[in-house]
């Protein structure tokens, strides 16, 4: 009879996942696909697991799609119930672009993806702990080989999120993607970002306090273990001794049970344990558990590695160690692996809590965080999006909603440019932007053209104000701005058309207060870009992204140049730390950049050119004169001020130092550069008589200047007058220009030294006497006189 009942199963299982499923997929594929529809599969639960639930906040709240959810209710769901959820699923799915689950089974395993479709599997357990999928053909547990191979339980994905780049290899087994390992990638979890969220940890400690009024004022031991047998008759295990934890522990902590989800047989809590252990399974979130409790006991649950976000106690309850091996197995060694002791009895275990103070050791659960933890950040959710959506989502976000990025751009008298500036702009590749514009009173017909884009792009306003400067309409836009992301670009310059989307994804992805990118400058003289400016310093990057003024407080601020536009700001940064532009005619951006540089937990990088940088216009701001020349000592001079009272100044001296130094020298280049010798003399005076002692340096000991001729310029500074080091500089300018001629000189005499070579060549005569009729006919023609 039960030899019967299993081919019985066989051929039924064949017959629905092989035969009827696909051809009924196939028959609703015939519809075309819809591009704004999203598919979730739940495979068990009846309602969205935490893994989805913040994807789907998400989706649904910020962008007009229509999404679909799926509840299959494998193991509890029955006959003609069970069937109508999966074809259900499957006209849902034949039909979506994108289709979402959170485990592996034969019905979605079997999809044949159209072309135009996505898949992901968000997963919905971190790290790697206890076998699953295809690792587990070789233990009681799993299908055997022929089986897994027959019903394959992973689709074609696009992409499955794991938490950490350690555990990459164990997914790739496990779903056997040997063929396409790129699709696994470690983005985080983002049921994890919960973890992150100062709100949401409160809310948990009141849904506990709510659930459970004898928490109050007692610590937490959660007992949470993961399920025993197959998902179809999962049972939890019995084996913790409530009494034994009771008479212990009763007058300190209350005893939370939190069994898995799937299981259909749970252990009862005798009646004379009410005041102290509850069964929370059913009431509280796994979450809001993880949140609260002081100590977790667990066995072989995955659930540890959200706990070890918390960096507190753990204790495995493994009595069946042996027995769960052969039954499953392990992609670690157990012993190893655990971030905490293991026991095998219920003494052990009360033994160690009872002395936890004192055993507890909080670094090896912080290295085993960061082994397999490392992309769990907080802000997994938006980066699973942007990576299965990619830039496709920016066109189904719901109007109102407040833009991700707000590109804040001053303009005055830039007609000349803002075409070709904003044509870079409202074509960027990300396109949830707003794009803010201050005009300062221009006098030129600026203003009419931006409002002519202003018809056009729904996305772009525009703030008037009366004529002050370019650090005040930053500052205006800055407080209009509506982003998560804010970026200062100039309306004279233009953009690489994926310059946005590249610097927020690496703001996203490293949860970044700053990304910087690089650039170069675009000569408007010659019309060329000059491929070898840099605005970033590849010599003092740290090895480690994302980083820091701690990371190397030495040349830390070496990294990049001043200028806003190559820097993308978290919002919410700038406002915190109240930084705002400098209100005067130039160098109103230093302070701004010096202050939010040195203020920031954590700076990314984009290393691209993404800037085009225009210089060398007529209009251009580069070349005023008519300002003081002092503006720059000023920035420089507040910005030490910041960092005396941040605590800092002292740590980061010698770089700050240096890039001052770098900065003034430049500004006494550009009066050079000006011929404005009254200016020249008032930056030459203030650098002799006060720039290095307001920075705090009485005298340079040498080598305290990391660059000699820096070094040299300065001491000339210090040693003698205006007019030496005026003369010294034009000297080397006089000196460059002979190098340039004689640089060109040489390559003519070398060119022409190779054409007569050429004339007097076999070659040529040939080719001249051959090609002479056509020359002849050529300049009979056009009236010229024939090439010999």
């Amino acid at each position: 009879m039960r030899f019967f009942k299993k081919l019985y199963g066989s051929i039924f299982r064949f017959v629905t996942r092989k035969i009827i499923f696909q051809i009924y997929f196939w028959m609703c594929s015939r519809a075309p696909i819809e591009e704004n529809k999203v598919t979730f599969m739940e495979l068990r639960l009846p309602n969205l697991s935490n893994n989805f639930q913040l994807l789907h906040k998400e989706l649904t709240e910020k962008y007009d799609l229509n999404v679909k959810v799926h509840y299959i209710r494998q193991g509890f769901a029955r006959g003609k119930d069970k069937y109508g959820r999966i074809f259900a699923f499957l006209k849902d799915a034949a039909t979506s672009k994108y289709i979402i689950l959170n485990e592996g089974s034969d019905i979605a395993g079997g999809i044949k993806k159209r072309e135009g479709q996505h898949i992901m599997n968000t997963w919905h357990g971190c790290g790697a702990f206890k076998k699953f999928g295809r690792s587990t053909r070789d233990k009681i547990f799993g299908d055997s080989g022929k089986t897994a191979d027959r019903y394959p339980g992973h689709p074609d994905y696009d992409l499955v999120t794991v938490s950490s780049p350690e555990i990459v290899w164990a997914y790739v087994e496990a779903m056997g993607k040997e063929d396409k390992p790129e699709c696994i990638k470690p983005l985080g979890l983002s049921r994890t970002d919960v973890f992150y969220d100062e709100k949401f940890i409160a809310q948990a400690k009141e849904n506990v306090a709510k659930e459970v009024p004898a928490s109050k004022d007692k610590k937490i031991l959660l007992y949470a273990p993961t399920f025993r047998g197959r998902t179809k008759w999962a049972f939890s295990p019995s084996e913790l001794d409530i009494g034994k934890f009771y008479e212990n522990f009763h007058e300190e902590y209350v005893l939370l049970f939190k069994h898995h989800p799937i299981t259909h047989e749970r252990p009862q809590i005798p009646a004379e344990y009410a005041d102290f252990a509850f069964d929370v399974t059913d009431s509280l979130s796994i979450e809001d558990l993880l949140c609260v409790s002081d100590i977790c006991i667990s066995d072989y649950s995955s659930l540890i590695f959200e706990y070890s976000i918390f960096e507190r106690p753990m204790v495995f309850f493994a009595f069946d160690l042996d027995e769960y091996f052969d039954w499953r197995g392990f992609y670690y060694d157990y012993d190893e692996l655990t971030p905490g002791p293991v026991f095998s009895t219920n003494d052990e275990m009360i033994d160690y809590i009872k002395h936890i103070d004192e055993r507890f050791d909080r670094n090896v659960v912080r290295e085993f965080r960061n082994k397999f933890m490392a992309s769990c950040d907080g802000n997994a959710t938006k980066r699973v999006i942007m990576d299965f959506f990619g830039n496709d989502i920016q066109k189904y976000v719901k109007a109102g909603s407040d833009p991700e990025v707000s590109i804040v751009m001053p303009s005055y008298n830039v007609s000349e440019f803002i075409d070709e500036c904003l044509k870079s702009v409202i074509k960027q590749t990300f396109k949830n932007i707003e794009i803010i514009i201050v005009d300062d009173e221009s006098t030129d017909d600026t203003v009419s053209k931006i409002r002519k884009y202003m018809e056009k792009d729904k996305r772009i306003s525009l703030i008037e104000q009366k004529h002050s400067n370019a650090g005040d309409a930053r500052n205006r836009g800055l407080e209009a701005a509506k982003g998560k992301y804010v970026i200062f670009w100039d309306t004279d310059d233009f953009f690489e058309l994926d310059a946005i989307e590249k610097m927020y994804k690496q703001a996203e992805m490293d949860k970044a207060d700053i990304c910087l990118c690089n650039g170069n400058n675009f000569d408007g003289a010659t019309k060329r870009i000059m491929e070898t400016t840099r605005k970033l310093n590849e010599e003092w990057i740290p090895e480690k992204v994302p980083f820091n003024y701690e990371s190397d407080p030495d040349h830390f601020i070496l990294v990049t140049a001043l200028p806003l536009w190559n820097k993308l700001y978290r919002r919410d940064f700038l406002m915190e730390n109240n930084i705002r532009c400098q209100s005067q005619p130039k160098i109103n951006d230093a302070y701004f950049s010096l202050v939010s540089l040195y203020a920031a937990k954590s700076i990314t990088i984009v290393n691209e050119k993404l800037i085009h940088y225009r210089i060398n216009e007529a209009t251009s701001t580069t070349r005023t004169t008519d300002v003081s020349p002092l503006y720059v000592f000023d920035a420089y001079e507040k910005a030490k001020d910041y960092l005396v009272e941040k605590g800092i100044y002292e740590e980061v001296k010698r770089g700050f130092v240096n890039k001052a130094l770098t900065g003034y020298l430049y500004s006494l280049r550009k009066q050079c550069e000006f011929n404005n010798i009254d200016n020249f003399k008032a930056v030459f005076d203030y650098m002799k008589d006060k720039a290095l002692q307001k920075l705090g340096v009485d005298d340079l000991e040498p080598g305290y200047i990391y660059e000699s001729d820096k070094e040299e310029k300065y001491s000339t500074i210090r040693d003698e007058s205006y007019e030496v080091y005026l003369f010294d500089y034009l000297q080397y300018k006089i000196g460059a220009y002979d190098n340039t001629i004689l640089t060109h000189k040489d390559k003519y005499q070398r060119l022409m030294k190779k054409y007569e070579r050429m004339k007097n060549s076999f070659a040529y005569k040939v080719g001249m006497k051959v090609t002479w009729p056509i020359r002849y006919i050529n300049a009979r023609l056009h009236g010229t006189k024939i090439d010999e």
